[in-house]
């Protein structure tokens, strides 16, 4: 009698654990593809889920389904259901999602069927109409930016520019490098191209189809690099050799075309030179008034901020201008004190006020700001700073009587500037007075020594008055 019972039970747990009982409940499977309609070529999403006879998710469904078109067999699916065969498992959760998982070939109402290996009884066909596809020709697309025509600084840009949403664009680049990218929701798309080359580029859109063939170009812009400095050639002095003081000079500078500014420093003068023919810069200036040697430094700017400086690029050598022979009667002798004021007003005529005074120094957060007493008779103030014990460096020719100094870095820092006026005499001979006195300017942050001193200072006062109360 045991022996029958377990014979029965054994019976009756492989009969239930057997494919068909397991898949009893399944009635059938519910296949979406997600859309009515759809082009040839176009990929469809596709779910499948085991239902029972009330249309409800059998909730332990893991057998092997087949998967496959009567109707187009020329349909293309992905890797998982290559062979078209797929196992369900419990992470699938009894229903699975396959997307982009289908692409029909011929165009009609196509099928797709969907059956139990097991048992052929349980399958569900869906239906899905395919219409050719819509051939697009001459679709519109442009780039916004850069301009056509507009020179940048940099060997890099970002190309932006509007067509069909969600389709992809080439960018070609010379007619020799390609970009990709895609156009996003709203038909705008951007790329980043690097590597332009110096001065003249070209740069063309075109919108492609999902067979990679061109439906449209844009119009081809042409975009200028010119990220180098400015190119110091050649600087000419007339005249040559050995001039008087005082003596009219031209100069002649040889650099790149369009330049923003050309300066050449000349006794601690500025003279801005302009530009007569391409490459060519040209300015007058005035010999120093003391004969000796005295190099000239050049400054180039263009108009994106790159900068040249060349220093000593040439000297001029300055000699006494000669002696007016005397007259026939001879002139009254005057003393030395009289000479030497009579040589003062050859260099600084007493018409000209050119001392620079009442300095000022107004310190704000980020930067300091030095102004001064405004002069009529000044043209131009030079600021110098301090370099060494005894040497001073020009920096900066301002035109107003105003100077301001970026306070930089964490370190406390003060640093001694100075400033020179400079006007002409009514001969339109260039003068410039002594150098004021020097001036202390802050050009780093306080803010920590001001904080430890007023430490110091409390926990000192502490310290007196515990000893004092002692």
């Amino acid at each position: 009698m045991n022996w029958y019972i377990k014979s029965l039970v054994l019976l009756l747990v492989t009969f239930m654990l057997s494919p068909s009982m397991a898949s009893a409940a399944v009635d059938q499977f519910e296949v979406i593809l997600w859309k009515a309609e759809a082009q040839v070529w176009e990929s469809l999403d596709i779910t499948i889920s085991a239902v029972d006879k009330n249309g409800e998710i059998v909730t332990d469904y893991t057998w092997d389904i087949l998967v496959f078109s009567e109707s187009d067999s020329q349909a293309e699916f992905p890797t998982v259901l290559s062979e078209n065969s797929y196992s369900f498992t419990t992470a699938n959760e009894w229903s699975v999602k396959f997307e982009n998982a289908v692409k029909f070939k011929n165009s009609w109402l196509q099928d797709l069927y969907v059956y139990d290996l097991n048992d052929e009884n349980i399958l569900w066909v869906a239906e899905v109409t395919i219409t050719e596809k819509e051939v697009l020709k001459d679709v519109e697309i442009s780039i916004l930016s850069p301009e056509n025509g507009v020179t940048l600084w940099k060997s890099n840009v970002t190309v932006s520019g509007t067509t069909q949403k969600n389709y992809q664009v080439r960018i070609l680049l010379n007619n020799e490098q390609d970009y990709f990218t895609t156009s996003n929701g709203d038909g705008v798309f951007e790329k980043e191209l690097e590597g332009l080359q110096e001065w003249a580029n070209s740069i063309q859109a075109f919108i492609l189809d999902a067979d990679n063939q061109q439906i449209g170009e844009s119009d081809k812009i042409d975009v200028k690099i010119n990220s180098k400095s400015p190119d110091f050639k050649k600087l000419t002095i007339n005249p040559t050799g050995e001039v008087e003081t005082w003596s009219e000079i031209t100069i002649e500078l040889v650099s790149n075309t369009g330049l923003s500014d050309v300066q050449i420093i000349l006794d601690d003068i500025i003279t801005k030179l302009e530009e007569g023919k391409d490459w060519i810069y040209n300015g007058t200036t005035k010999a120093p008034g003391t004969a000796g040697e005295y190099p000239i430094d050049i400054l180039l700017k263009d108009e994106f901020a790159n900068e040249t400086q060349e220093r000593w690029v040439e000297t001029l050598v300055v000699v006494p201008a000669p002696e007016l022979e005397a007259g026939p009667e001879e002139e009254p002798k005057q003393d030395l004190e009289a000479a030497e004021e009579i040589i003062e007003e050859v260099i600084i005529p007493d018409e000209l006020d050119l001392k620079v005074r009442d300095i000022k120094v107004t310190e704000l957060k980020t930067k300091s700001i030095l102004t001064w007493k405004e002069l009529s008779d000044a043209e131009s103030y030079n600021i110098y700073k301090k370099t060494g014990d005894n040497t001073v460096t020009l920096i900066e020719s301002v035109q107003e009587a105003r100077y301001e100094i970026t306070i930089t870095g964490e370190e406390i820092k003060y640093e001694d500037f100075a400033i020179k006026a400079v006007g002409k005499t009514s001969s339109w001979e260039t003068i410039q007075w002594n150098l004021s006195e020097m001036t202390k300017v802050k050009t780093g942050p306080e803010m920590y020594i001001l904080m430890i001193l007023a430490a110091m200072m409390l926990s000192g006062w502490f310290f007196f008055v515990k000893w004092k109360a002692a």
